[in-house]
């Protein structure tokens, strides 16, 4: 990364917490934010940071320490990004294993009876995680980034300890485990999060929830019975945020059409990543302005293989499309995995920085 791209020189490229809020609430802001909830391309990091790691960078989103609270913040600061997640994850019960390049991998889940309940792995120290989210607030402070806690949830954390087939057939032969499983996660998660706003609600954007509800055909399991297992316990989940007034963003895979209006009752303002796999954002849009944000649709697969021309013009068509009125965050439609060459990621930064601002897009200067 060359020294221009390394620091922002005006404050349409510097990040700003503010700019992000606004977009969420369906205001325009100065420009449209970018913000990606998973980098985990030790190649990307470098080149931005200037600097090799002397650490591997794991994948947060499996529930693992990733880059350090204090180059992830440098990181967002030099590309502009207005905020970073801190991961308040648990997820046990699942099993992983070492492909040929070293990488882990999840294969399955362990959870199979009532027994196995008992020997679920503990949850990570409160005080832990707690004293990471000092250092990420004490970072974002001091580069003007927004912090965010990112929670797992019970859902999908339910099926990943189980392995997703096991999980289906005991939706028919054994729901009351899959509940009582659920439960178990969920009590966990409400502490940290009651503990997280408690102590430190004033300095935090929003809150985030991690949970993968649905599939590329629609909701993981039937309307009815997703709603049985899922509404009251995501109240729970994200009451202390809401007693603060946060907006609750929500992560999820998948088609958009049966979730976002169950989503939507729940009070989640925004979701993310839309993966246009499974959705059309501009006919999501159309249903859903006003009413939950969107974030994300820009393809991985167009990052990690599409050339710089094709990459401004889809870049170009979500900021032309999508960005009037507010409503709209610029992101990738999973993460920045290793594989995305820097210089691709790197200029659909660019593209955001000189084509979502605003007073251009309204036919201004």
């Amino acid at each position: 990364m060359t020294q221009e791209l390394s620091y922002p020189k005006t404050s349409l490229e510097a990040p700003s917490p503010q700019r992000l809020l606004a977009a969420l609430d369906f205001k325009e802001p100065d420009r449209v934010p970018h913000l990606e909830f998973w980098i985990t391309s030790k190649t990307v990091y470098e080149c931005v940071l200037g600097r090799k790691l002397d650490y591997e960078v794991i994948d947060a989103k499996e529930g693992q320490k990733s880059i350090a609270p204090e180059d992830e913040i440098e990181f967002a600061f030099r590309i502009g990004m207005d905020a970073v997640p801190c991961n308040f994850s648990w997820r046990p019960g699942n099993i992983f294993e070492k492909a040929s390049d070293g990488t882990e991998h999840y294969v399955g889940g362990r959870i199979k009876t009532w027994e196995d309940l008992e020997t679920l792995e503990p949850p990570p120290p409160l005080e832990e995680q707690l004293a990471l989210l000092e250092r990420y607030l004490e970072a974002g402070k001091k580069y003007g980034v927004g912090i965010f806690p990112n929670f797992t949830s019970f859902f999908d954390s339910a099926q990943l300890a189980m392995g997703y087939e096991y999980f289906l057939y005991q939706i028919y032969d054994n729901l009351a485990l899959i509940e009582k499983l659920m439960d178990i996660l969920l009590e966990h998660q409400v502490k940290v999060v009651e503990a997280v706003f408690k102590h430190y609600g004033d300095r935090l954007l929003f809150m985030m929830v991690n949970d993968d509800i649905a599939y590329n055909s629609g909701l993981a399991v039937r309307p009815e019975l997703f709603r049985k297992l899922f509404c009251e316990r995501f109240r729970t989940l994200t009451e202390p945020a809401r007693k603060q007034g946060k907006k609750i963003v929500m992560h999820t895979d998948g088609k958009m059409d049966q979730v976002l209006p169950i989503l939507y009752e729940l009070g989640v303002g925004a979701i993310h990543p839309c993966e246009p796999e499974s959705n059309d954002i501009y006919e999501l849009k159309k249903k859903w302005y006003g009413k939950v944000a969107l974030i994300g649709n820009i393809h991985t697969p167009l990052l990690a293989y599409g050339s710089k021309e094709e990459i401004e013009e889809d870049v170009k068509e979500h900021l032309t499309r999508l960005a009037p009125g507010g409503g709209y965050v610029l992101s990738s439609s999973t993460s920045i995995f290793e594989g995305i060459p820097p210089e691709n990621f790197l200029h659909m930064v660019r593209c955001v920085h000189s084509f979502g601002v605003y007073e251009k897009l309204r036919g201004g200067a």
